[in-house]
């Protein structure tokens, strides 16, 4: 064995002590690795026939690709200036202005949008933000709407049937596939209006905002027969002046964003409103369904901190992981953790 796969090996093999061994919590959880891919060592472009478990994109760093369920590098990449991914397909921005070349997850091409404008991807949807307008095709290539835009377009969510957009003027449009628009909403109510953050449920019955500074508000809008009415708010301690990733459950019963002191979350059934986790940006979180625990990553600008926590905020597992780049996604069990140019797959076991 040469040097350069000796230390290869003895990096893989540190990185399974790592997070073998977590900080002694009482009710321990165990992340036991299964596979590392380290993403400089793999060709610009690299496939394999292993996708029957179904395909994960990811995006760290100056890479991006998919990987499947079980813990094979299904195609990777380097960007050329940016990429829009989901799990269905990818746009890689090219350097020829005006032209978006969509992709399968597998590299090939599938369609091309002439148009000029920042794509994002989720399923099977692209929404595309310009200096004037924001539109909405299907991976086709597909045009289903345009709609003028009067003001700069601070956030967005997408989901099945229905586009948010949250605008620096403080107000916010939900916009059906026809491009009809279901909820135009203002909150007003403090000095300076803004949306800083936007998301709507994955079963569409539920729309979130954080708006407004001097105060700063966190609103609840919940589907009632054919239309939104607001059912609560909070004003916010902590006040962001910047946007705000904010995430449903996949069960849509709760919903997440970072604060100074951790991470809130809101409970859209009991209306309760808490704090758990610790400082950090907020890369992802994940609510186990069955279990109630909490799983997510927080950034702290040259390490990230993963944790699982109990739904009373107690610590069943934390892990420093070093780095600038994270990539965090869980799957039932499976934890995919990404770190600079190392992915790792790994698997929760109790202790």
């Amino acid at each position: 064995m040469g040097k350069k796969g000796y230390f290869a090996t003895l990096f893989v093999l540190l990185l399974f002590v790592f997070f073998l061994f977590p900080i002694p919590t009482g009710e321990e959880r165990y992340l036991v690795p299964e596979r590392v891919i380290d993403l400089d060592n793999q060709s610009i472009f690299h496939h394999t026939a292993d996708r029957d478990s179904g395909l994960y994109a990811f995006s760290l760093g100056d890479y991006f690709g998919y990987f499947s369920g079980n813990f094979r590098l299904s195609y990777s990449g380097i960007k050329n200036f940016g990429v829009a991914i989901g799990d269905l397909a990818f746009i890689n921005y090219s350097k020829v202005p005006g032209i978006l070349d969509i992709q399968n997850n597998n590299g090939e091409g599938r369609s091309i949008i002439e148009t000029a404008g920042y794509p994002v991807i989720r399923d099977d949807r692209i929404v595309i933000l310009s200096e004037d307008y924001i539109s909405f095709y299907d991976l086709e290539g597909n045009l289903f709407w345009e709609k003028e835009i009067l003001s700069f377009v601070t956030s967005l969510s997408i989901t099945r049937g229905l586009v948010l957009i949250g605008y620096l003027d403080g107000s916010c449009e939900l916009i059906a596939d026809s491009g009809e628009v279901v909820l135009a909403y203002r909150p007003g109510g403090s000095r300076i209006e803004a949306i800083y953050s936007a998301a709507v449920s994955g079963d569409s019955q539920t729309v979130a905002l954080i708006a407004g500074l001097d105060p700063q508000r966190f609103i609840i809008l919940e589907k009632r027969k054919n239309e939104y009415k607001t059912v609560q708010h909070f004003e916010l301690d902590a006040q962001y002046r910047r946007t705000v990733d904010m995430y449903f459950s996949s069960d849509n019963t709760e919903i997440f964003f970072e604060n100074p002191e951790g991470v809130n979350v809101y409970n859209i059934f009991s209306q309760e409103f808490k704090t758990i986790g610790g400082s950090g940006r907020l890369e992802n979180i994940y609510l186990d369904e069955s279990s109630g625990f909490y799983s997510l990553l927080l950034n702290e600008g040259n390490r990230a901190v993963l944790k699982v926590l109990t739904p009373a905020n107690r610590n069943l597992y934390e892990k420093e992981i070093p780095g600038e780049d994270f990539y965090f996604r869980k799957e039932g069990d499976n934890y995919y953790i990404g770190f600079d140019s190392k992915l790792m797959f790994l698997k929760m076991e109790n202790g």
